[in-house]
């Protein structure tokens, strides 16, 4: 079995699990770094941005009005420290299986998948971004990074309502895709309840149509975009499971390059260092199976190399 094909029997097995496993109550945890999301009610384990925002926007709460209690600066540090938890248990999640968890594990990027291959049953082509371009859109990950930090704090002082306290969740496009797979369209619809959530369902819709459509004519393109990337990308020198570069064997063939799913030049230009991740790479390990240089790029977990490039395995491939 290739190492593609053992990835999209995992990632199958991974959708099954994270988004019915609740039904058959198995329970992972809402510390998961990718996006299984927690508004499909039969999910097993869900996305950690819901419970980093929650977390955000509690931590200062007892200084506003609204705290009942007779020690706020207590409350304050106990809720630091339910947040330094949650996080403790994220990072080692992601320490140890990096990237793998958007590449591997990721229900919203298995569905982009499908999307893509829907693309290539009509014979569409993908469309290319520009280099420059790109690297202008993959920074809007950090911005949204930015928003779900500032707006949950403004909810965390008083200064906004409760309502902001999701600020992402309610405008990410997999609030109103992945509960479709359990039947439930309720996200696909105006909320008229308040006004903020009119303004966030409009919104969240309008963001869904985009990332529909930008999917379909380029591969994992909500990637791009995605916070939980760029939390990801924070602890990159600490993964143990990666691809990492002799650069010394490379031929400068260039299909790693081809081969990657977000066009990473970083795999392909580095000559000098073996750490060779790219800030938008998925750890989906096709540049390994595309090298055509015999021991050139490796899949490491720890100091154990798991798979070498080779002639050969490309050749057939």
């Amino acid at each position: 079995m290739s190492v593609t094909s053992l990835r999209v029997v995992i990632q199958h097995l991974a959708f099954i699990i994270l988004t019915y496993g609740g039904l058959l109550r198995i329970q992972i945890g809402m510390f998961i770094p990718c996006l299984s999301c927690p508004f499909v009610y039969s999910c097993s384990g869900y996305c950690y941005l819901l419970i980093f925002q929650r977390s955000v926007g509690v931590i200062l709460l007892p200084l506003t009005a609204v705290y009942q209690g007779s020690d706020p600066y207590g409350a304050i540090w106990s809720n630091f420290l339910l947040f330094l938890g949650g996080l403790g248990v994220f990072s080692i999640l992601v320490i140890l299986l990096g990237k793998t968890w958007c590449g591997w594990l990721c229900p919203f990027g298995l569905f982009q998948e499908w999307i893509t291959r829907l693309r290539k049953a009509f014979r569409i082509r993908e469309s290319e971004i520009i280099l420059r371009h790109k690297h202008i859109l993959s920074k809007i990950k950090y911005v949204l990074l930015v928003y779900m930090i500032v707006f949950p704090l403004l909810v965390s002082v008083g200064i906004l309502p409760v309502d902001f306290i999701l600020a992402f969740c309610n405008i990410c496009p997999a609030k109103a895709l992945m509960p479709l797979f359990i039947g439930d369209f309720q996200y696909m619809a105006l909320d008229m309840s308040t006004g903020v959530a009119f303004g966030f369902s409009i919104a969240l819709l309008a963001i869904t149509a985009g990332m529909l459509i930008g999917a379909f004519f380029k591969d994992k393109f909500f990637c791009l975009f995605c916070p939980m990337l760029a939390i990801v990308n924070l602890y990159r020198g600490l993964y143990l499971l990666k691809v990492v570069k002799d650069p010394k064997a490379c031929h400068g063939c260039g299909n790693c390059r081809r081969t990657c799913s977000m066009d990473n030049e970083t795999i392909y230009r580095e000559r000098v260092k073996s750490n060779v991740y790219d800030s938008d790479c998925m750890a989906c390990f096709k540049c390994a199976e595309g090298c055509a240089a015999d021991k050139s790029l490796f899949v490491k977990l720890g100091p154990f190399k798991i798979f070498s490039s080779s002639r050969s395995y490309a050749s057939k491939r």
